[in-house]
C-alpha cells in the first residue's frame, strides 16, 4: 500500500489514531488471535488496552495492518463490505467440514 493511499483517508474516520474496527471482530466472535477484519491482535482489540495507547502507537498499529493487507476502517469506501483476510472456501454439502 502506498503512502499516497494512507495519506488520503476515505473512510468514516478523520485520523489514523482512531480504532480501525470494521465491526467484524473475529477475535471476539471466534477467539482468533488476530482479527481477520481489521488485523489487530486479540490484546489490541481490548478497549482498555487500545485506550491506553498513545496516538503514535495507535497510528503504528493501523499502518502495520494496512500494509499487511487488512482493511482498516479509515480506508474503507462507502458501500464497502468486510472481507476476511484469510478466507477459505465455504462448506457445502459435499464438504461440510471445511473450517473458516
Amino acid at each position: 500500500m502506498s503512502g499516497k493511499n494512507l495519506s488520503s483517508l476515505t473512510g468514516e474516520c478523520n485520523s489514523l489514531a482512531e480504532s480501525p474496527c470494521i465491526g467484524w471482530c473475529t477475535t471476539r466472535q471466534f477467539g482468533d488471535k488476530r482479527c481477520k477484519g481489521c488485523g489487530r491482535y486479540d490484546f489490541e482489540c481490548d478497549t482498555v488496552y487500545w485506550s491506553s495507547l498513545s496516538d503514535v502507537n495507535k497510528k503504528l498499529v493501523n499502518l502495520r495492518n494496512a500494509a499487511e493487507g487488512f482493511t482498516i476502517k479509515q480506508l474503507k469506501k462507502i458501500g464497502w463490505r468486510p472481507t476476511p483476510k484469510s478466507q477459505t472456501t465455504k462448506p457445502n454439502r459435499d464438504n461440510p467440514t471445511v473450517q473458516y
